[in-house]
C-alpha cells in the first residue's frame, strides 16, 4: 500500500512516528510537503504533481497541517477527494470545520456535546451585554478563530481590557471567541487522542507556574490519565460530530462535567506517548489501513 503523509518534513516528532508505523507495517510511505504540490483543473481533467511528477497513485493520505500549511492543504486534500484515487484520514470539510474554534463549538453545541459558555461579536458595543449572556464573571478568555499551541490567547480581567483588545481586534479584521475562564492552574486541562470510535490515550496539562494556559508549548506538565466514561463519551462524541477519524480533544473540568475547548484534527503526540507510553501513531496507522479496506 501507498502512503502519503502530507507534513512540513520528518523533523516533526508525529509526522516521523507515523512513517515509522507505516513502514514497520509494511507499506511504502512518503512524506510529502504541501509546498510541493501543484494542482492543476481544466475541462473534465483534474491533476495533482508533486515536484513535477504525477502524485495520484497513493492509497492512503494523512495529512498534518500546521497553521502555515492548512489553507493550501486543504485544497490538496480536496483535490485527492475529487479523485477518488485514495481514502483520506480526515476530510477537508471536517478538518476545515474543526480548525475553525467558534464554528466547531456550534456544531458540538447542536449536537449536545458540553461546551464552555462562548461569544463572538463584531463590535465592542455589545460586549457587556453578551458577557453577562453567558454567564461569565471576569477574567475572561479570547481566543482567535484558528490558532495553536496557545497562541493569541488573551486573558483579560475587566470590561475595559475586553473592549480594548476585541476593539483592536475588529480594527484590524481579526475575529476572535470569548469565554468563561475556567482557572486551569488548580484542577489542569485535558488532551485526548480518539481513532475512530477509541478514546486511545488520555493526558492531563497543568500550567507552569505564573501562565494561564496549560500547553505544553508553554511549559504545561503532562499527567497520565484514566479515562473513564464521561471523559470517553464526550471526546469520542466529539470526534464524531465534527465527521472526524483521528483528532485530539482537549476538555475541562467545570461544576456540570467535562466540557470542550477544542477539537485539533492534526494532534501532536509527542507527549501523550511519554507521559503514558500508549504508541499513538501505531493506533492511527492500524485505523487507517483498516479504512482503506473500507473504501
Amino acid at each position: 500500500m501507498r502512503v502519503a503523509i502530507i507534513s512540513r518534513g520528518n523533523q516533526v516528532y508525529s509526522t516521523r512516528r507515523l512513517m515509522e508505523a507505516a513502514e514497520l507495517s509494511g507499506h511504502q510511505t512518503q512524506i510529502l510537503d504541501p509546498f510541493g504540490f501543484s494542482l492543476h483543473v481544466q475541462n473534465d481533467n483534474i491533476r495533482i504533481f508533486y515536484n513535477g511528477y504525477v502524485a495520484e497513485n497513493f492509497d492512503l493520505i494523512i495529512p498534518r497541517f500546521s497553521a502555515a500549511t492548512a489553507e493550501f492543504g486543504f485544497e490538496i486534500l480536496s483535490h485527492f477527494a475529487s479523485l477518488h484515487t485514495a481514502c483520506i484520514i480526515n476530510s477537508p470539510d471536517a478538518i476545515q470545520n474543526a480548525r475553525h474554534k467558534f464554528r466547531s463549538l456550534r456544531i458540538l453545541a447542536e449536537h449536545n456535546i458540553p461546551i464552555l459558555p462562548s461569544f463572538t461579536t463584531g463590535t465592542t458595543e455589545s460586549l457587556e451585554q453578551s458577557v453577562s449572556y453567558i454567564g461569565a464573571e471576569y477574567p475572561v478568555i479570547a481566543k482567535p478563530f484558528i490558532g495553536t499551541h496557545g497562541k493569541g490567547i488573551m486573558l483579560l480581567d475587566t470590561l475595559i481590557s475586553l473592549q480594548s483588545a476585541i476593539g483592536a481586534m475588529c480594527d484590524v479584521n481579526r475575529n476572535y471567541v470569548v469565554q468563561k475562564y475556567v482557572d486551569l492552574n488548580s484542577s489542569g486541562d485535558v488532551r485526548v487522542i480518539v481513532v475512530g470510535d477509541k478514546a486511545v490515550a488520555g493526558m492531563k496539562r497543568v500550567p507552569q507556574n505564573g501562565e494561564f494556559r496549560s500547553n505544553v508549548h508553554r511549559g504545561g506538565i503532562g499527567h497520565q490519565l484514566i479515562i473513564g466514561h464521561e471523559l470517553r463519551d464526550i471526546a469520542v462524541g466529539a470526534v464524531k460530530t465534527l465527521n472526524l477519524e483521528v483528532a485530539g480533544v482537549d476538555l475541562v473540568e467545570t461544576e456540570g462535567g467535562y466540557a470542550v475547548l477544542e477539537v485539533n484534527p492534526s494532534p501532536g503526540f509527542e507527549e501523550i506517548e511519554a507521559v503514558t507510553s500508549i504508541h499513538v501513531a501505531e493506533a492511527i496507522i492500524a485505523f487507517a489501513i483498516e479504512a482503506t479496506k473500507e473504501e
